[in-house]
Order: C-alpha cells, then structure tokens, then sequence
C-alpha cells in the first residue's frame, strides 16, 4: 500500500504526535508499505526522498515549525499514486492533505491526537478561554466530517467527541511506542549531575510544560511530602522535570516560594536519544495531566520499569492499571501526594509495579498500531469507493435530522455519519 501522512510537526521537534508518526510510519515501511510524510520545515539531513518538507513561518524561537497559511504541494501528487491520505491534524497541513484527498479522489483517514477544546479552555489567555473551545469544536466536527475514518488512541477519545455530537467511522488505535534505549552508566551519571546518591528517589515527569498539563500539583503534592513523616531513607527525594512549555518560567517561580529549588530540577527538552537515560535514572512517573487522548509517556515509562501516577480521567487512564502497574488518581494535589507516598515508602511496592509495566507495554508496540491502522485503512479503502449509494443514504438521513431539529427547535448536527467498527 501506498500512503501519504500529512503532519503539522515533525522531526527535529519531539512530541507525541512526532513519536507516532515516526513509530507508525517505520512499521509500515518494515512491512513493506511505502510511506509518504508532509510536514512543514526545512530538509534535515536524515531526511529520506519520501519526506517532503513544506515551508514555513519566520518563527526561530517557536519549538514547531509552522506551515505557511495556504500552502501547496510542490511536486506531482499523481505521480505518488498515493492509495490513502493519513492526516494527523484538522489545521494548514492537515486541511491540505483532506483538499488533496479531494482532488485525487482518494481515501482520508484522520487521527485524533489532541483535545483542542480542552486545550483551548487551559489557555493564559481569557479571549481564548472564552471563544476558542467553541471554535475548536467546530473545526474539529468540520474534518471529521470530511474523513471516510476517524482513529481515536482511546476510548475516552472517541466518547468525548461523541459527547460534541461528532459522528464518524470510529477506530480505536492506541498509537505504537517503541521502548526507549539508555545508556549504560546513565543513571549514575544523571545522578552524580544532580547531586543525588543511588538511594535517593527520582520522580520523574516528562513531556510538554503546559497549562493544561497541571505540573504545579506535582510542586504543590512535592511541598506537601516534605512536610509528611517520610522515612529516613527516602526523605530527601528529589523531582525532575524533563521538557519545556509556557508554563516553565511559572513553574520555576512556584518552586521558589514553596522553598523547594534543593528538591527540584528543570533541565528542559533533551534529544529523544537521551529520553530513555532519564527513564533509566528515575524511580517513578508522573503525569498530572487529565486531558490527553493517550499519554504515550506513559507507555514508555512502563517499558522501562517505572511504575506510573496519573490521572483517573482521560486517556491516560486507560494507560495505567490501578494498583498493578501505578495508580489513577482524582487531579488533586492531595489524592497525587498520597500515591507518591505509598510508592516512595514501600520500594518492593515499586519493583512490582514495574515488573507489571513491563509487560503491559508490550501491548503497544508500533507492530500492534500498523497491524490495525492497516485494517483502518483498508475499511476507509471500501467505504470511500463504495459510498454512491451511502451518499444518498446520507443526504437522506440529513434531511430527516435537519426537519426533525427545525421542528425541535434545535441546531441540526452536521455530517451525522453511522458508528461502526472500533
């Protein structure tokens, strides 16, 4: 099979969307598929001749690389003789890749990476908070019309945005991650940097230092151990924080007033070759944040031995197995504390949690994510060239929704489609 993902961020930046589409891109060349990527940047030099780079906006310091409004293809799509379009956002890229869809007359598949509502309502600023969730809806509602299939990594996903009245061919697909690599002698050596001795627990969070990400009730559950009797042996544990975001400079002013700068260390985004050192250096994750669609950090945490505190909302939640491989938590800096206190106390506890992640995360290997993207692409293949008749079953059933709404007096949903296969 043949096909073209259309991205709105992709190598050098480091992300989940980037980590997914890398995984699931190589397992589908591994299988002997050809995989095409759009993506805005310039060409970096471990580009291949099926990454085609778009241009992008004068932004140096802005961690993405941004596409340019109303970009084009510059090279002959026909020529590609593409059998299925993979867009990974509904934005410039992603609506380039659904026109291009349209043109050829080829299948669109749309992965649902983000909450962008959820996003939008987490925002600094009160006009997005105010209009933004509204307008994300809508857009979102508008792509997924436009796809024959719409993959969600989790099942929360998908109910959230039938909870938004957005119909679609549903799959859900937990997206692929590969186990992280470390370095042999990296745990001493990011300890001995951190002033730490090999007894003293690690806690770890890695990822993107936004809002909405709620990494204060990690500083504010970090100021409440201090404070709790401790043992001895794990009283002067120690918390990392691995990424960059908006957030960061807040955050860091938060951990002076707390009096925790000896406790707390911002060492900001590394290589993803160097992700699995931090991995390999901690004693545990954790991840805050109750508005992910999966939380892939998870996964990896869990491959390498790390027992895991999230959330118990979202997709996240679906990641991590109460009480065998972590615990899920309410987003409180209370329910986060006392988790953190059952695991810092209690290193059997620990192990064991960890042994049992090991073996979850095999579960989401990139082999897992191909094998069922591949199903996802052949039904959108079936649905897309066989829908003369679902056309007119559709604009009949539209017809009905939008008269039997004008008679309620409530808005007609748009692009109602049928739920099947998941």
């Amino acid at each position: 099979m043949r096909i073209a993902i259309f991205s709105e961020c992709y190598t050098p930046v480091l992300n989940g969307v980037v980590t997914s589409v890398v995984n699931l891109r190589e397992a589908l060349m591994d299988m002997g598929h050809t995989v095409y990527v759009f993506a805005p940047g310039t060409p970096q030099p471990d580009d291949d001749e099926m990454i085609f780079r778009l241009p992008e906006l004068p932004f140096p310091k802005h961690p993405y690389h941004l596409a340019r409004p109303f970009p084009r293809l510059n090279q002959d799509f026909a020529d590609l003789e593409v059998d299925v379009i993979h867009c990974q956002h509904p934005f410039t890229v992603g609506k380039l890749g659904a026109e291009t869809a349209k043109k050829y007359d080829i299948p669109l598949v749309y992965t649902v990476h983000s909450h962008y509502n959820e996003m939008a309502a987490n925002s600094k600023s009160p006009i997005m908070r105010a209009m933004a969730p509204s307008a994300m809806i809508q857009i979102m509602r508008g792509f997924c019309n436009r796809a024959d299939y719409v993959i969600t990594p989790s099942r929360h996903t998908r109910e959230t945005l039938r909870a938004e009245e957005i119909r679609a061919h549903y799959a859900i697909v937990p997206s692929g991650v590969q186990k992280p690599t470390a370095r042999p002698n990296s745990r001493a050596e990011l300890r001995s940097r951190l002033g730490l001795s090999e007894e003293t627990p690690l806690l770890l969070y890695l990822g993107r230092i936004g809002p909405e990400k709620r990494v204060d009730l990690v500083l504010e559950s970090a100021a409440l151990l201090r404070q709790s009797n401790l043992p001895t042996s794990v009283k002067d544990f120690h918390l990392v924080f691995v990424g960059d975001g908006m957030s960061r400079l807040e955050l860091e002013e938060q951990t002076k007033e707390l009096g925790l700068s000896n406790r707390v260390s911002f060492v900001g985004t590394v290589p993803h070759s160097e992700v699995g050192d931090w991995y390999a250096a901690s004693d545990l994750f954790i991840l805050p944040s109750a508005c992910e669609t999966q939380g892939m950090v998870l996964i990896e945490a869990m491959s390498m031995g790390l027992p895991c505190i999230t959330i118990n909302h979202g997709g996240a939640s679906e990641m991590v197995a109460d009480g065998e491989t972590g615990y899920l938590v309410p987003q409180t800096c209370h329910a986060i504390t006392k988790a953190l206190h059952k695991l810092l106390i209690d290193p059997e506890l620990r192990r064991q949690f960890g042994e049992a992640g090991r073996i979850r995360a095999e579960r989401y290997l990139p082999s897992a994510m191909a094998t069922k993207v591949l199903e996802v692409y052949n039904k959108a293949i079936e649905i897309h060239f066989n829908s003369g008749i679902k056309r007119n079953r559709k604009f009949s059933l539209d017809l009905h929704l939008k008269q039997t709404n004008k008679s309620n007096k409530s808005r007609p949903r748009k692009g109602f489609r049928l739920d099947s296969w998941e």
